[in-house]
């Protein structure tokens, strides 16, 4: 650490900081536009100019930039000269001569970095009375909206699109004072971090169009730290509602030890499925709304129920949630469980066990070797940003896929040959020889050579894997060969869910499979469920299962399949509305705070305690257990002791490995899209954009069976069959099929379940079909461009 000084004010910094880093740090009001503390500076806006104070004699003082300026030992700086504020000002009042004069309508008043500096610098009045320069602007989709007008060219959109994100569909165009930022055509942008746009753009060129849509100003906004509930990294977010209804989201603070800057557009954009039309609004019984509170109608039922009760909570609700069922449970005598199957309570916990060791964003970042099992950025996408910065630092990074995937197309532009795709059923076998050749033992094939040499020579390797495409054995090789390297090696594995580990740690041993046997039994006729969809999986047992019961109760903040079904249906409080805490891949322990409360009545976990608890304490006990303090929201949590995180038992491993398959058929694997999720799903903007149904395959098996791009593929698997249009993409492993959830559970199959193909005839398929076709490989070439 050393020591500047700014206007004579002591300043210390750290080594690699520059002098503006150091005077943001001090809390020194320095303007700057194209300086972001994630993106570094480019030296372009000319405004954080400070004036240096001479140190020997003779030397005259020079204006500098002080963002390209290193910090040094001594160095002595004039923030507020007369010299230095000229400049500042001057260049505002550059840029203001373009500028449109629409703060009152603008999206980012409130928020505007450019309405902040151009007060702070006391530019008032506009002295050129020539005529503005004006700029097209683009569409760019239903995510962000553009106004080209207001652009200051910071090229901060470029070098976080393309130098962050290794994006590489948007950049600019042209030159002088003609400079664009846009796509090469209209339309959304290919990257899961487009939304990010907003957050690093200083001025408003760049706005979240859904919160535009939902017409609001940023003082208007019911603010608080809150938690994405998109996937198992648990991003720190702020949320705004206004009037009972969500409208914005977006990254909470730089100093977050999760995510500082930056979300992925599933977090921004997937929470606004809780703004759904269908979205369960009020109690409703066989269909019909009932005018009663939510929590009268479920005393009711439960008293209906006769103490014939089961409560199934789910992998996509906090901690809170999940262990106030748990509890309500217990002195109800009934089971819980939050797994709709043993087969995911077993991976979950698997799963959580093996994240004892599991690396930060930051941790990944910093690593100098990494290895990726799986398609991550359609799991954890933040996840996959993190390895992004690596392969941007030019350190080696291989990933193991079996369909086509973001991060592999980043990962081919920079580093040819570091991928490699393998049917699923393949994975074990090649994980299996990364750990022989880890331990030096003799393999052929050369990528897995240097996979193995790649992680033994790094100092800080990181593996991380996605669970919801590993079985137990795939996690305890990766596992080993963890245990293998350097004392600082690390492993990750992305949860299926955002609650997965909070599901893990409230579920007792064997907890599905008891709670379906009660019901198989008919020792339980009702079934209360929260945040769930049992009856949307591949698995037919639980149709049997409803058949079974008098009473089927549903608790959730969006209309799915199974409360469809219902008999009661209660709206459930999204993570927005409601207090709670909740744990991520890492072991995080964090607290979300409410921001807003929808004007109609809904069910929340401290609701739900006060009104069927008769001993609460029980809940503190087992957090005081967890935890010895808990974390405040907004702070940086609290990670879990290792010990604390291992779940006991692992009852079905052996089924949770993939089914035997000969070598030469064919065999499904999962093909997700970055931008879906249990709340997701119902946002209408990000679902727009959602590819359509297909089946993607290799060009050599399209080959084997005369297939090109949009011939129709009959999928057979058991008794199932389905046609979808044939994407042939070189990112899917041979003799593999790449399926979407939904077609797997219209099949009812696993990953690696065992297919026949055949290619089907076009004679009936109509216009409009032959349009959606289109539409589908036309999404699909996106994935596709980059390939080898």
């Amino acid at each position: 650490m050393g020591t500047i000084y700014i206007d004579d004010k002591a300043v210390e910094f750290e080594p690699g900081q520059n002098v503006l880093d150091a005077a943001r740090k001090a809390g020194i009001d320095t303007p700057y536009f194209c300086y972001h503390p994630a993106l570094g500076a480019a030296g372009s806006c000319r405004i954080c100019a400070m004036e240096t104070v001479p140190q020997k004699e003779g030397e005259k003082p020079r204006t500098v930039m002080t963002c390209s300026i290193p910090a040094q030992d001594g160095q002595q700086f004039r923030f507020k000269s007369p010299k230095a504020k000229q400049i500042q000002k001057a260049v505002v009042e550059f840029y203001m001569t373009n500028h449109p004069n629409d703060c009152p309508v603008c999206d980012e008043g409130g928020d505007c970095h450019l309405q902040d500096t151009t007060i702070s610098v006391g530019h008032a009045y506009r002295r050129y009375d020539g005529q503005k320069r004006t700029m097209p602007d683009q569409f760019l989709g239903p995510l962000v909206y553009q106004t080209m007008n207001r652009c200051v060219t910071c090229y901060r959109c470029v070098r976080f699109y393309q130098d962050y994100a290794l994006g590489d569909d948007f950049g600019a165009m042209g030159s002088s004072n003609h400079v664009l930022f846009r796509r090469t055509e209209d339309g959304a942008f290919d990257s899961p971090f487009s939304g990010n746009l907003v957050s690093v753009c200083p001025t408003g060129v760049f706005t979240d169009k859904v919160y535009r849509r939902k017409y609001s100003r940023t003082w208007m906004l019911e603010k608080a730290p809150s938690i994405c509930s998109g996937c198992s990294v648990g991003c720190n977010i702020e949320v705004g509602g206004r009037e009972g209804t969500l409208r914005r989201v977006q990254p909470n603070n730089e100093e977050s030890k999760v995510n500082p800057y930056f979300i992925c557009d599933r977090g921004r954009y997937g929470s606004h499925g809780t703004e759904s039309h269908s979205r369960p609004k009020y109690v409703s019984e066989q269909g019909k709304v009932v005018k009663t509170s939510p929590l009268d109608a479920l005393k009711i039922a439960l008293v209906r129920a006769e103490g014939h009760v089961g409560i199934l909570g789910s992998v996509e609700e906090d901690l809170t949630t999940n262990l106030a069922l748990k509890a309500i449970a217990k002195e109800m005598n009934a089971p819980f469980s939050p797994f709709i199957s043993p087969q995911q309570e077993a991976l979950t916990k698997t799963a959580v066990a093996a994240n004892h060791n599991a690396p930060s964003i930051s941790d990944i970042e910093q690593s100098d070797a990494v290895f990726v099992v799986g398609e991550l950025t359609e799991h954890a996408p933040m996840l996959d940003l993190a390895v992004r910065q690596v392969i941007k630092a030019k350190k080696d990074v291989y990933v193991l896929h079996a369909t086509p995937s973001h991060l592999v197309t980043a990962l081919n532009k920079l580093q040819r040959g570091h991928v490699k795709a393998l049917a699923p059923s393949q994975w074990q076998d090649c994980l299996t020889q990364i750990n022989t050749a880890v331990h030096d033992g003799a393999v052929e094939d050369l990528w897995i050579k240097d996979v193995a040499n790649a992680l033994k020579q790094a100092e800080k390797p990181v593996i991380i894997g996605v669970a919801e495409l590993l079985n137990t054995a795939d996690i305890s090789l990766l596992n080993t060969i963890t245990e293998s390297l350097a004392p600082a090696a690390k492993m990750a594995i992305a949860l299926p869910s955002a609650g997965s580990v909070n599901a893990a740690l409230t579920a007792q041993e064997n907890s599905c499979a008891e709670l379906m046997t009660q019901i198989e039994s008919d020792k339980i006729k009702t079934l209360v469920v929260v945040g769930s969809d049992p009856l949307n999986t591949n698995n037919p047992h639980w149709h049997a299962l409803h058949d079974k019961l008098d009473q089927l109760i549903v608790i959730d903040k969006v209309l799915t399949k199974t409360a469809h079904l219902s008999d009661t249906l209660l709206p459930l409080a999204a993570w927005p509305e409601r207090d709670g805490m909740t744990i991520n891949y890492e072991g995080r322990l964090q607290r979300f705070s409410k921001a807003f409360a929808r004007k109609t009545a809904t069910i929340d976990a401290h609701s739900m305690i006060e009104t069927l608890m008769k001993s609460p304490e029980t809940i503190e006990q087992w957090l005081t257990e967890l935890a010895p303090t808990l974390p405040q929201a907004g702070d940086d949590g609290i990670i879990i002791e290792k010990d604390k995180l291992k779940c006991t038992e692992l009852p079905l491993e052996q089924k949770t490995n993939p089914p035997a398959i000969q070598s030469t058929q064919p065999q499904v694997a999962l093909s997700k899209w970055f931008g879906e999720g249990y709340v997701a799903d119902h946002a209408p903007e990000i679902r727009s954009l959602k590819p359509g149904s297909s089946a993607s395959i290799n060009p050599k098996l399209a080959a084997s069976l005369n297939l090109s791009n949009g011939d129709q593929l009959m999928i057979i698997c058991g008794d199932q069959k389905l046609v979808r249009p044939a994407v042939i993409s070189s990112q899917v492993a041979d003799l593999t099929v790449a399926l979407n959830q939904a077609d797997m559970r219209l099949l009812q199959a696993d990953i690696a379940s065992p297919l026949c193909l055949e290619r089907t005839s076009e004679l009936f398929i109509d216009a409009d079909k032959k349009e959606e076709i289109k539409n589908i490989i036309g999404s699909a070439s996106v994935i596709m461009m980059g390939e080898a």
